[in-house]
């Protein structure tokens, strides 16, 4: 039996584009983008969840052939939506690091650090817990799930060769950058105002006996405080997560047109 080459290559694009989106969106996503995940393994996820989901996503055009500039365009397409997907997952997790290193920052604990396993880098060990932590959230309530399906669901508002992103979309990519930073300051923001006011009252202290030795004791006394916070926000560190999940999954969803 023989086969056209028009036959196999209409074949092809109907598993290597909707392969594309998935795969992108592995690749930058929280826990399976990360470094100590072998790219190997995401496209090999990528491509088992691409032909368990293939019965269920609409059909890719026809009239387009796979190896043109055309094709090549669409393929663009999927990675910048798959990628644009991925980076909302890693902006949440961040937050959480930023989180740490200002506490750790304002109580001192900024000097213990470690490298992250997620990017290689080396930041303050207090970081590396809330990440962490909002890892295993993210896990524990089937984030990476929610996602997958999302990016399924996307197939559908966002078609093949017909949906795209417009400026407003990456308009709207670029504030999830700031969302970042304001997010992890109103959470930081309780034990920045503690610190600083531990800071004042030692400022008051050496005004007052300029023989206290402030680096000596004020430094110590700062970092067993800064514990204390610690340990007070991570018993609401989850409701934090819950809240900020729920932006982020609306973020997802005004990104690919669907009404969650």
């Amino acid at each position: 039996m023989e086969y056209p080459t028009s036959t196999v290559i209409e074949w092809l694009a109907n598993y290597f584009w909707p392969y594309v989106r998935i795969s992108s969106m592995l690749m930058v996503m929280s826990v399976t983008g990360a470094n100590f995940v072998s790219p190997r393994i995401r496209l090999f996820l990528g491509l088992a969840l691409t032909l368990a989901v293939m019965p269920t996503l609409p059909a890719v055009p026809q009239n387009i052939e796979l190896f043109s500039f055309q094709g090549f365009l669409i393929v663009a397409e999927q990675m910048i939506i798959g990628i644009s997907m991925g980076m909302v997952t890693i902006f949440m997790v961040q937050t959480f690091v930023m989180l740490g290193q200002i506490l750790g920052m304002q109580s001192s604990l900024g000097f213990a650090s470690m490298v992250d396993p997620a990017n290689g880098q080396s930041t303050p060990l207090l970081g590396q817990l809330f990440m962490f932590l909002a890892t295993m959230f993210f896990l524990a309530t089937d984030g990476h799930l929610k996602m997958i399906q999302l990016v399924v669901m996307s197939f559908k508002t966002l078609p093949i060769g017909s949906g795209q992103l417009t400026t407003v979309d990456f308009r709207e990519m670029a504030g999830w950058l700031s969302l970042m930073f304001k997010t992890a300051l109103s959470m930081a923001i309780a034990g920045i105002i503690a610190l600083l006011t531990v800071n004042l009252s030692f400022g008051v202290m050496t005004r007052a006996a300029p023989q206290l030795n402030i680096f000596a004791l004020g430094f110590t006394f700062a970092l067993v405080v800064g514990l204390m916070i610690c340990w007070y926000m991570l018993a609401g560190l989850y409701s934090h997560y819950q809240l900020y999940w729920l932006e982020v999954e609306g973020q997802v969803c005004r990104l690919i047109r669907l009404a969650c």
